[in-house]
């Protein structure tokens, strides 16, 4: 019998003992005659309506999948569903063309999506140049809308975290870390660097770094130039140019193989990579070493989940999102989600006792930046790959 099935049948006793797993968006919700659930939404509500066995494909540019399979199994296992996930996982433009393909085809098969970074830059760029309103109408042609708006965590997400067009659900914290083998550093009598503007020292000077030749985000490496070249009043090409020629950069296949290219000792460090790319290899008995630039942005280019606007199971969509973000689920983040970390800032997860590197990630200080924030980082970036500092 299907989750709707099992409720009508038992009555208020089931919804008596759903209600009692959920976290702070819990609550039945408002219908309209035909029985949909009106916003604001909540995860109650939304879990009332769907059927809760459904396939729920996922797009995402993590590059990996087996964090998305784990969210979905503690999602079911928090609220009694049993959602198969379908995900496909890859860089960010390989996302992005996939996505915009199907939409153009009329053919759509994602459902969410975490994230299409290419549509992204578009919005940020385009929100420079002819203004927010344009930018917005991308985000309206292939996004479901008023996401900040329908559900219950607008209350409770911090203003850089809710859009109109997707929310913040994981990876909060430091936005990028610049990877060093802990080991060779020690062997070479190399310092460990608190920032980028360190690397200029003699010490490093021909230090092979690696660098992701197969996609490197500009986002990323946008804020590590500007925000780097102002401390040292230096116009920003220059200033990237000057790291480029002081470093020995040497590509790696994707910013997975630089992170093991550290790790194994190929190399003693990365320009940058993701917190969570970083984790799987971040063991105890592991070299690696995450350094978190000081004053270092979180959420750059967001770590979001998206609803697509023509999402063949939109309120199974629905309901993925907004159990995604209760406290319960946040929580089993900490220990049954490989690489992610939770992003409710307002909770405490000390009683989840993180392992040394999650609890590093959740207590360094960090400045939240906006989608918005992120248009000049993407510019500089992209300035950057443009006149072949990054060619390798």
């Amino acid at each position: 019998m299907s989750r709707r099935g099992v409720l009508a049948a038992s009555g208020a006793v089931v919804a008596s003992s759903i209600a009692g797993c959920l976290g702070g968006g819990s609550g039945s919700a408002p219908t309209t005659t035909d029985g949909e659930p009106q916003p604001p939404w909540t995860t109650e509500g939304l879990a009332d309506y769907i059927d809760g066995d459904e396939t729920l494909t996922i797009y995402t540019s993590t590059g990996a999948s087996e964090e998305w399979y784990d969210i979905v199994e503690v999602i079911n296992d928090e609220f009694g569903t049993s959602i198969e996930a379908d995900v496909f996982a890859s860089y960010g433009s390989e996302v992005t063309q996939r996505f915009i393909q199907e939409h153009q085809a009329g053919n759509p098969k994602a459902d969410v999506l975490s994230s299409a970074s290419g549509i992204d830059e578009r919005m940020t760029n385009t929100d420079a140049k002819e203004g927010r309103e344009a930018a917005l109408d991308i985000g309206r042609e292939y996004y479901e809308w008023d996401l900040d708006q329908n559900f219950w965590f607008k209350d409770v997400l911090q203003d850089v975290q809710k859009y109109p067009f997707y929310a913040i659900t994981y990876n909060g914290g430091p936005g990028l870390a610049l990877p060093i083998n802990e080991q060779l550093f020690e062997e070479r009598g190399l310092d460990i660097p608190k920032n980028y503007n360190d690397l200029f020292d003699d010490q490093y000077e021909g230090l092979k770094t690696t660098v992701s030749s197969s996609y490197i985000a500009s986002d990323m490496v946008g804020w590590i130039i500007e925000h780097h070249a102002a401390k040292r009043d230096m116009s920003e090409m220059e200033w990237a140019r000057q790291l480029a020629d002081h470093l020995e950069f040497v590509g790696a296949s994707s910013h997975t193989a630089a992170a093991r290219e550290v790790r194994d000792g190929n190399a003693p460090m990365a320009l940058y990579n993701w917190p969570t790319v970083l984790g799987p290899f971040m063991s105890e008995e592991s070299p690696l070493r995450a350094v978190f630039p000081e004053n270092v942005k979180g959420d750059m280019g967001g770590s979001p989940i998206a609803i697509n606007k023509n999402a063949p199971n939109p309120w199974v969509s629905r309901f993925f999102l907004s159990a995604y973000l209760e406290e319960s689920v946040q929580r089993r983040m900490i220990n049954d989600v490989a690489r992610q970390i939770p992003s409710r800032l307002d909770l405490d997860y000390s009683d989840q006792d993180p392992n040394a590197y999650t609890e590093k990630r959740l207590n360094t200080p960090f400045e939240p930046v906006s989608f918005w924030d992120t248009r000049g980082t993407v510019q500089v970036g992209q300035q950057a790959k443009d006149e072949g500092i990054f060619e390798l």
